[in-house]
């Protein structure tokens, strides 16, 4: 009994001043470093934005020149699926992706083409829903390496195996796709990480903050800090189409899931959960 009351005395005890000190420093330059690598990402997206296509074939790709580099690819195959998660008491599900986003799974293509739609709505029962999301990719290989790329369920519909088509290809990244008269961009990883770094920045901040108010370890684990990750990841959401653009419906989705996240968070600490 003795010991657990001592532990139950520290889990609600505030760290030493000094260590809360060391933990906002870690925090501060935790945020800071995140901010140098969401410089560099916009640095080197803008390299690519205002890169020419190279002269030709193959031309300044060995010298690692500035420049798009075009080839040609064949489609080997292609699939469609769906991307489910389920809200409720049991939670769980897969991430949905909406709009070549995946939502809870990063900002990855959040300046990208439209690669997913949405085929199902939310479905009440069992105290939660379901929401359902369906992808379209094909295979395209070239001599260098294969890779699956989303597209729209109109170029998926008339894609056939053996196809050609044509790439855009930054230092080594398919940026660019044109198969059967369509045409789908898709952003370099410099910009894809953008909205990662910008996410674990805030939560550094967060952290950061919890040292300096609170460092109770109550505080920082209790259950309303869980919307905190979601929070964080519609706050590199929209940090990252903030800095490239992104298309309304993924702006419209981007803020939708960023307010929710706050307004859970809030009336979880609001009803003492």
């Amino acid at each position: 009994m003795k010991s657990r009351r001592y532990r139950r005395s520290s889990y609600g005890r505030r760290l030493p001043l000094p260590l809360r000190g060391l933990l906002v420093l870690a925090a501060g330059l935790g945020v800071f470093f995140c901010g140098q690598q969401v410089v560099e990402g916009y640095r080197a997206t803008m390299v690519y934005r205002d890169a020419p296509v190279c002269a030709g074939e193959g031309e300044g790709w060995g010298r690692g020149e500035g420049c798009v580099r075009t080839a040609v690819g064949t489609v080997t195959d292609r699939r469609t699926g769906e991307n489910c998660t389920s809200s409720g008491t049991s939670g769980g599900g897969a991430p949905v992706t909406v709009g070549g986003v995946t939502a809870g799974g990063g900002m990855a293509t959040a300046g990208g083409s439209m690669g997913g739609t949405v085929t199902g709505g939310v479905t009440a029962g069992g105290g939660g829903g379901t929401t359902c999301t369906r992808y379209y990719r094909v295979e395209v290989e070239w001599p260098e390496r294969t890779a699956w790329l989303s597209v729209g369920s109109d170029t998926y519909d008339e894609a056939e195996k053996g196809d050609r088509a044509k790439l855009g290809l930054w230092q080594g990244e398919v940026v660019r796709l044109e198969l059967r008269g369509h045409t789908h961009t898709y952003p370099p990883s410099s910009q894809s990480g953008v909205g990662m770094w910008l996410a674990i920045a805030a939560l550094i901040l967060a952290i950061g903050v919890w040292g300096a108010v609170s460092g109770r370890l109550s505080g920082l684990l209790a259950f309303p800090n869980f919307g905190l990750l979601f929070v964080a990841v519609g706050v590199g959401w929209l940090g990252s189409m903030a800095l490239f653009g992104g298309h309304v419906v993924v702006w419209a989705f981007a803020i939708l899931w960023t307010g929710f996240a706050v307004f859970w968070t809030w009336g979880a600490w609001r009803d003492g959960f």
